[in-house]
């Protein structure tokens, strides 16, 4: 409890998790409770389970964006941002409600809203969170803002089934557009500390949207343990999605369930999911994150197991809560695994890639049982489902989860470069040059440090590497490396852990010649003057386009010399060379 305690101590973060506990009761009545009320306008499996699925799909639309975003700009705007969309899509689905229009169509597009907002803000949110305390009480603050969450998955479902049943649909989405309010107001007053709005370190660059994302998914790519997080996800999410997907149907058919006790079997998932948060700070101290996970799949699978061989009240209540607490059990330990394995410059993007993977198996999983569920039996399609636990405890020694030191993944400080007043930062590519003058009999132990150093570089942003020996000097070794620009190269360098930056001095200690390895950098020197000759066509072309009585065969004769216009007037000025044209108007030619 003292570690709670301390947690708790951030202002930030005790006002950010207070005003969210009704913000989460909203989302649960939601995307829970919303399953039941499209059983009451449709008996067909498939539409049930695309409550579920067009809430995860639409999140992934989202997700990738929000995270670049986040972590280029502002992390409160985003969820600011995301929150006034579930608000719109709780109050659109009000107003349908209360003309008469609700129908599967209608609640699906409202459920398209609330999706694009957890997808855009989840990210964001975990960053957050992670962000407000201490490192050593990041697990801690990931188990309360779970706590906070689920208390919402088990007050939402009741107080939903409850409303539902004695007021109606449009009162019940009435009241989820209230309980947002209190979040959005502390997102509006609050600003945040400084480090929630990164920005690059040292060079003072910012990233822009695009390439934030692809840098993010290039160090997803390049580092193993990522990969090996996204696979566990997978094994695990997958088929635990199916019994919260088939829930409706197995409730009604089998435990006779009303709205009111529907929503009492979906809040002991989240009664089984605040046990787990409490417990989880003291079991991440005790046990292997893998270990957790493996302990966590079991209890799902026989928990699904158990309950479709007897679909009893007394075996549902026990069994609802084993699977709320193997649910949180597995997603934050796979949370804080992939928030550890991330340095802060792209942490939001990395978590937005989690988020991706646990939701795609999340809605196909969703969609495949609802399709299965209606070409089988349902306790069939929900036993098929217990025994796909099984391909994630098999495969744990392969995909292992990874146990980071948090002080390896801190920025390592470079000095600046000096450079001529010729290079611009839209100059590239960019090519790296690092010689190196070994002894003979370190050559193979410097090519297996090498290999490390070439997932470093491709990971940090380089699209091509090299390593070549001099054919007339033995042991003189060039290492290569491109970069798409000056400014990406800039941000390269900010962008070194301390793990790289140690990857990266083991090779140079193999260097044997005077001082220390010689790094030599070229900007292809094409690039600013095709810039410049690109941006007067563009703004030529804008010209012509607005202005109807601007003299449009001179324009032409001027951004695309060498044609003549045929539309009558003045011909345009005389061909010339095609090869010089091309050369002020083309894209650079990859540096030879």
């Amino acid at each position: 409890m003292k570690r709670f305690r301390e947690a708790l101590d951030s202002r930030a973060f005790r006002w950010l998790e207070a005003t969210a506990v009704f913000s989460n009761t909203s989302v649960w009545m939601l995307t829970l409770v919303s399953g039941f009320v499209m059983e009451t306008l449709t008996r067909a499996p498939v539409l049930i389970s695309l409550v579920s699925v067009v809430v995860s799909v639409t999140g992934l639309v989202s997700a990738s964006l929000s995270g670049a975003a986040a972590d280029a700009r502002d992390r409160r705007v985003v969820i600011l941002f995301a929150k006034v969309v579930l608000l719109g899509s709780a109050l659109f689905l009000a107003l349908v409600s209360e003309t008469g229009a609700l129908t599967p169509g209608t609640l699906l597009i409202g459920l398209c809203g609330v999706g694009l907002s957890i997808g855009t803000s989840s990210p964001s949110w975990w960053a957050t969170v992670s962000g407000l305390v201490p490192a050593r009480l990041v697990p801690v603050a990931l188990s309360l803002d779970s706590f906070q969450s689920n208390v919402g998955q088990v007050v939402g479902p009741v107080l939903g089934g409850y409303v539902l049943h004695t007021v109606g649909s449009s009162a019940f989405f009435s009241v989820c557009s209230f309980l947002l309010l209190p979040l959005l107001a502390f997102l509006v007053i609050w600003r945040g500390r400084s480090d929630l709005r990164l920005s690059t370190l040292g060079s003072g660059v910012t990233e822009k949207t695009i390439g934030a994302i692809s840098a993010g998914w290039r160090f997803f790519y390049y580092t193993p343990g990522l990969r090996a997080i996204a696979a566990r996800t997978a094994l695990y999410v997958t088929p635990a999605v199916a019994l919260g997907t088939l829930l409706p149907l197995l409730a009604t058919r089998y435990l006779h369930a009303t709205p009111v006790t529907y929503g009492l079997y979906l809040a002991l998932g989240g009664l089984g999911a605040l046990f787990a948060s409490l417990l989880l700070p003291r079991l991440h101290g005790m046990l292997h994150l893998d270990v957790l996970v493996a302990l966590a799949t079991v209890i799902n699978a026989g928990a699904v197991a158990t309950l479709t061989v007897f679909p009893k009240v007394l075996v549902a209540v026990p069994a609802l809560i084993a699977t709320g607490a193997s649910w949180v059990w597995v997603t934050t330990v796979l949370t804080i695994a992939t928030r550890d394995s991330a340095p802060e410059w792209v942490r939001t993007r990395l978590l937005a890639i989690y988020y991706l993977v646990q939701q795609t198996p999340f809605a196909l999983g969703g969609l495949a049982f609802g399709v299965l569920a209606t070409l089988l039996p349902l306790r069939t399609a929900l036993l098929i489902d217990a025994a796909l636990f099984l391909p994630g405890l098999l495969l744990i020694p392969r995909y292992g989860l990874p146990v980071v030191d948090g002080r390896i993944q801190e920025m390592r400080v470079r000095p600046p470069l000096v450079v001529g007043d010729h290079v611009d930062p839209e100059d590239g590519p960019v090519l790296v040059l690092v010689e190196y003058q070994l002894e003979e009999e370190d050559v193979e132990e410097f090519l297996e440090v090498m290999e490390q150093l070439r997932i470093v570089r491709r990971r940090l942003g380089a699209s091509r590497w090299g390593i070549f020996e001099d054919v007339t000097s033995h042991g003189r070794f060039v290492e290569t490396f491109i970069v798409s620009s000056w400014d990406r190269y800039m941000l390269q360098r900010e962008h070194y852990s301390e793990a790289d930056a140690a990857i990266e001095e083991q090779a140079r200690a193999f260097h044997r010649g005077t001082g220390a390895p010689a790094v030599t950098r070229f900007v292809h020197p094409d690039t600013v003057e095709a810039a410049r000759a690109r941006s007067s066509w563009r703004r030529e072309m804008a010209r012509l386009i607005a202005d109807p009585f601007i003299d449009k065969p001179a324009v032409i004769a001027h951004v695309l010399p060498g044609v003549r216009h045929h539309g009558g007037g003045d011909s345009a000025a005389p061909p010339r060379d095609d090869s010089a044209s091309a050369a002020d108007t083309s894209a650079p030619e990859a540096p030879r």
